[in-house]
């Protein structure tokens, strides 16, 4: 008896369970939208990628393709129903016309506990508070203050070159390199010195403190991939339980790191061109704006920025900046290396370049000149985005019109979660020919012209576009140009030959790894 009620009581509960987890599927047909029969709790996501054996991206671009003609599709993420805008005009009116209405990102992870550093960080801030920490921290990466960080840079560009080197001459000849771990230990450096303060070499010390921490924080771990998956499912009972994002061990060290830098150079005097030090200045100016106002409230363009604010930014722009340049040089690296005729028309660009230079050695506007590396860097920036896709949260009901604006084609309402889904933009033949070729030569002065407007969006679009993509173009380009200066990149016996197809479930990472055979060049006298 006792087991006929325990079977009848798990037949209840599966039932219920089935209940809850395709109730919010008519949302898209209540509304007319069209999109793809969705699969009880996993909605549009392929249980393969759910599992890791299935890549997102190519699920997105497919979705995409299956479905662009509507101009605006549903996907149901899990439970959770996603608008995806799929025409550049539709695209134009949220990014750019009504900004004000989607001038917000959904309510991320780090927000599930108001109270935490990460909540003020610029990527999290909202309405108001976000366009004046905006134009605070706009002055920080002007030109002008990326050229002045372009020496820090430049020396971890040559200690990177000086380990390849060193690990040739072990081999001999040439060497085998994982590429992924060789650029994350050169953004792990750049974002130390750069943004730190902190001069750590993670080639002669691969164990240092700074790296470790940030191996922790970057890794995608099983429990960090659960944790994003019930904040989804669950968001009310998850931050009612207050789960941690960060570990607050993590937080701590950074926290002792930037207020025991800052403070050591206010004893010292001390003044230096890197982003702590840019950080300093924007909360200076904050309180000299503040003391000339005797009292009056703050200056509507200008954010309150204390010592909390300063470290938000700071976590902020080391999670940016350490995953994403490292990824970017890595997919960058591999079309070099499986597009042997690419790779020897930059070399012989640097090559021109060296000899305008007469042995000076490269400075940040002669790095910015390069057109054909620029080329380069922007079609690896096509086929392989930071972002795959970009959010905005409607503020108020609003009607997305055709082209003429005399037919609405979906009226949103407050709280809808609109995307953009930049991955698959890039690759829609409509908008690149052969998406699936690397062609730098798209990106020329005479090819350039013929892209259209909003459909190439790899920093993201309008006011809230990547505030740091100055900072990260300028890495990338330096190590490259380091890079193919001193070595020839050949594929690895090791290296896939289908980059798509090889990538499997969330991550922008090959089964395989970024596998890569580093040659010596020839010195030229």
């Amino acid at each position: 008896m006792v087991l006929v009620e325990l079977f009848l009581l798990a037949v209840v509960l599966a039932y219920l369970v089935y209940k809850w987890s395709v109730a919010p599927f008519d949302y898209f047909a209540k509304r007319n939208v069209a999109h793809v029969k969705p699969k009880p709790l996993l909605g549009n996501v392929p249980l393969a990628v759910m599992r890791g054996q299935g890549s997102y991206l190519k699920h997105s671009i497919d979705l995409h393709l299956k479905l662009k003609q509507h101009k605006v599709y549903g996907v149901y993420n899990m439970r959770e129903p996603l608008y995806y805008l799929a025409d550049p005009n539709l695209i134009r009116q949220v990014g750019i016309k009504s900004f004000d209405n989607f001038a917000n990102h959904r309510r991320g992870l780090s927000e599930a506990n108001d109270s935490s550093v990460l909540s003020k960080s610029l990527l999290s801030l909202r309405d108001r508070r976000w366009k004046q920490m905006r134009s605070t921290l706009t002055p920080t990466f002007t030109s002008l203050k990326i050229r002045l960080m372009f020496e820090l840079i430049h020396a971890c560009n040559l200690e990177a070159v000086e380990y390849i080197g060193r690990e040739i001459q072990q081999e001999e000849s040439n060497s085998e390199l994982e590429l992924k771990e060789f650029f994350t230990r050169y953004t792990n450096d750049v974002i130390a010195t750069a943004a730190f303060g902190v001069q750590v070499n993670s080639f002669k010390d691969p164990q240092n403190e700074f790296y470790t921490i940030g191996q922790r924080v970057s890794q995608f771990t099983f429990w960090g991939g659960l944790k994003v998956a019930l904040y989804i499912l669950l968001p009310k009972i998850m931050k009612a339980l207050r789960v941690p994002v960060m570990d607050m061990n993590n937080v701590e060290y950074f926290k002792k790191l930037v207020f025991g830098t800052i403070k050591y150079r206010k004893e010292h005097n001390i003044i230096r061109p890197d982003m702590i030090q840019q950080l300093l200045e924007a909360q200076r100016q904050f309180k000299l704006e503040q003391e000339s106002s005797e009292g009056l409230p703050a200056s509507a363009d200008r954010a309150e920025f204390n010592d909390e604010d300063l470290l938000a930014q700071c976590l902020l722009f080391f999670s940016a900046g350490f995953e994403t340049v490292a990824t970017c040089l890595s997919f960058t690296s591999y079309e070099l290396h499986m597009n042997q005729e690419v790779q020897q028309k930059l070399y012989e660009e640097i090559l021109e370049v060296e000899e305008r230079l007469e042995g000076k050695p490269l400075d940040y506007d002669t790095l910015m000149s390069m057109k054909y590396l620029d080329c380069i860097i922007s079609e690896s920036l096509r086929k392989w985005p930071p972002a795959i896709v970009i959010d905005r949260l409607c503020a108020e009901n609003f009607d997305l019109v055709d082209e003429d604006e005399n037919k609405v084609l979906l009226k949103l309402q407050k709280e809808d979660l609109v995307h953009i889904p930049i991955i698959a933009l890039h690759y829609d033949p409509e908008n690149f020919d052969e998406p699936n070729e690397f062609r730098p030569e798209r990106f020329d002065e005479e090819h350039k012209h013929e892209i259209k407007p909003f459909s190439y969006l790899p920093f993201g679009i309008g006011q809230r576009s990547c505030i740091g993509n100055r900072m990260a173009l300028m890495e990338v380009k330096s190590l490259i140009y380091q890079l193919i200066r001193n070595f020839k990149l050949e594929p690895s016996p090791r290296s896939t030959s289908d980059m798509m197809n090889s990538i499997a479930g969330f991550r922008m990472q090959p089964r395989e790894l970024f596998w890569c055979k580093i040659v010596a060049r020839e010195k030229k006298n």
